[in-house]
């Protein structure tokens, strides 16, 4: 008798379809800032507290339209799928989902979610003492649990000698964190234009401007090739070398610097050139 082969058989269903389609677009990239910032001014909590009696425990319940606990599941999960690119689920599939899930009662998870919460509920009371935060380290097998203050988060400061540059680093401006930037707003700008912009409010020699993997213009090329660059307007610029459209929305673009403060070499957060109002 032969050998035998067991034959497969892939069936697809309707919905396999529909998610074959959305892998195969490409999820359209779109800027969002200043529709999160509207939201969050929106969302925006007293900062009188709240009342103990007001917090009582919700029970999930995904069949139940009316109380949104499926829509904020949905909502939250395609925000965390469009940060990583990664296929979006409709309001119906997200339901099926939940329905699958068997809850998390004395996990590790449980507990963090329970850790985390009790930090939200600071922070929604408008509370901005960071001494009043936690961070948590807690092992279950032995069991361990350690709570401690949060760092504060570092600012950059000025240096008379920076090893890695081997002279005096000025920062721009000073204590700047990584969650700051230098923001640019007077609209669209050539290169010569935004050059001395940067001289006359922060004092910065822009010798180089570059944004992501496109060098927009660079002083020190032989010939000075890129002097003719000055009277271009410099998201145009981009958009020629780069050979890429801005996405639609789109109405910065984030820019890193070269050049000297005073003489000096500088260190500066990324600049926020706004070349149309949004």
């Amino acid at each position: 008798m032969p050998a035998y082969v067991a034959k497969t058989i892939k069936v697809e269903t309707e919905e396999n379809k529909e998610e074959n389609k959305e892998q195969q677009a490409a999820p359209e990239l779109c800027d969002d800032q200043e529709a999160v910032t509207n939201l969050m001014q929106v969302l925006n909590v007293s900062t009188q507290g709240m009342a103990l009696d007001s917090i009582i425990p919700a029970e999930f319940e995904k069949d139940d339209d009316t109380n949104f606990h499926i829509a904020f599941i949905n909502a939250v999960a395609n925000l965390r799928a469009r940060n990583y690119q990664i296929t979006e689920s409709n309001e119906h599939k997200t339901k099926m989902i939940a329905g699958k899930i068997i809850p998390a009662i004395a996990t590790t998870t449980a507990m963090i979610t329970g850790a985390v919460s009790v930090e939200l509920y600071k922070f929604a009371q408008g509370i901005d003492k960071l001494e009043r935060f936690k961070n948590g380290f807690i092992n279950l097998a032995l069991p361990l649990f350690l709570f401690s203050e949060p760092d504060e988060v570092k600012k950059n400061k000025s240096k008379e000698f920076d090893p890695i540059m081997c002279g005096p680093v000025t920062c721009v401006p000073e204590n700047y964190t990584i969650y700051d930037k230098v923001v640019v707003d007077n609209g669209s700008l050539t290169i010569g234009e935004f050059i001395d912009y940067m001289l006359q409010n922060h004092k910065v020699e822009v010798t180089m401007i570059a944004t992501g993997k496109v060098a927009l213009y660079n002083m020190y090329l032989p010939g000075n090739k890129h002097e003719a660059r000055k009277s271009r307007k410099m998201e145009e610029l981009y958009v020629e070398i780069s050979k890429e459209e801005f996405p639609k929305g789109r109405y910065y673009m984030v820019l890193e610097l070269g050049g000297e403060y005073e003489g000096a070499d500088f260190a500066m957060p990324p600049i926020k050139y706004c070349f149309t109002k949004p």
